[in-house]
C-alpha cells in the first residue's frame, strides 16, 4: 500500500510539473531583432554578387588584423569575436532557472553572434535578485573577477588600434573612410550582416547592463537604463568597461 501511495504521489507531482512550453515566455524585442537579423542576412546573401563576401573573408583568413579592407569593417568584424565575453559577464549571473543553459549559446556567439545568442535572449527571464552565493564557480571567480574584466576591456580597446581604425581616423580623410565602409556594406553580405549583428549586440548588451545594474543595489529604473545606454557610446568597449567598473554583488 505504501509503495502504491508513493507511486501515486510521484505521479501527481510529475503530472503537475509544467511542460517545457507551458511557462515559456517570449521577449518580443529580442525576438523581433532576431527575425529581422536573419531575414536581412538572408536577403543580402541572396542579392550579392557571387564570391563577394568570400573575397572579403579570404582577407581575414590570410591576416585577421590586416585583411586589406576598410578599417571600420575590420574593427567591427574583429570585435564581433570578442562580444561573447562581456555578454557572458552580464548573463551568467542570472543564468540559473532559465529555459536553456546559457553556456552553449554564449560560446556559439563567438562565431555566430546574435544568430546563435538570439534564441537564448528571446526565452530568458530577467533575474535581478542575485547574490554572489547564487553564482557558479566560474562566474564568481572569473567573470566577476576585476583583473579578468580589465583584461577584456583592454582587448576591446586594442581591437580599435590593431585594426588601424584609430590611425586611419587621425591620418586619413574621415569622409573617405566612411564612404569606403558604406560601399562595402552595400556590395557584400558579410559586411552588411556583420554590421547589423554588431548593432543588435550593442543594443542588447545595453539592455543586459540595465538588468545587471539592478543586481548591484541600483533600484531606480531611469538610472539603470541611463547606465545601460551609455555603454552604446563606445560599442563593445562600453560593455567591457562596465563589467570592469561595476560594483560587486552582495555576498548573501
Amino acid at each position: 500500500t505504501g509503495v502504491i501511495a508513493r507511486a501515486k504521489i510521484n505521479g501527481e507531482s510529475e503530472s503537475e510539473k509544467p511542460g517545457f512550453f507551458e511557462d515559456l515566455a517570449i521577449s518580443p524585442p529580442y525576438a523581433i531583432a532576431y527575425v529581422l537579423f536573419l531575414g536581412y542576412a538572408f536577403m543580402r546573401t541572396m542579392g550579392e554578387a557571387e564570391g563577394a563576401s568570400m573575397e572579403v573573408l579570404q582577407g581575414f583568413f590570410n591576416d585577421p588584423l590586416n585583411p586589406g579592407c576598410n578599417e571600420i569593417f575590420t574593427t567591427i568584424f574583429n570585435l564581433l569575436g570578442l562580444f561573447f565575453v562581456p555578454m557572458a559577464c552580464l548573463l551568467m549571473p542570472g543564468a540559473k532557472g532559465q529555459k536553456f543553459p546559457a553556456t552553449p549559446f554564449l560560446v556559439g556567439a563567438a562565431l555566430g553572434g546574435y544568430g546563435v545568442l538570439g534564441p537564448y535572449a528571446i526565452t530568458r527571464k530577467p533575474m535581478t535578485d542575485i547574490t554572489k552565493a547564487d553564482l557558479g564557480w566560474f562566474t564568481a571567480n572569473v567573470l566577476e573577477n576585476k583583473v579578468f574584466n580589465y583584461f577584456i576591456a583592454a582587448a576591446f580597446f586594442s581591437a580599435y588600434i590593431t585594426s588601424g581604425l584609430l590611425d586611419a581616423l587621425l591620418t586619413k580623410d574621415v569622409h573617405e573612410i566612411i564612404s569606403g565602409y558604406l560601399d562595402l556594406v552595400s556590395s557584400t553580405a558579410i559586411a552588411s550582416a556583420s554590421s547589423m549583428d554588431f548593432l543588435i549586440l550593442t543594443v542588447a548588451g545595453a539592455s543586459f547592463v540595465s538588468e545587471d545594474v539592478k543586481r548591484r543595489n541600483v533600484d531606480d529604473e531611469k538610472t539603470a537604463n541611463l547606465i545601460g545606454a551609455t555603454t552604446m557610446l563606445l560599442p563593445g568597449i562600453g560593455l567591457a568597461l562596465y563589467c570592469a567598473l561595476r560594483p560587486n554583488l552582495n555576498e548573501q
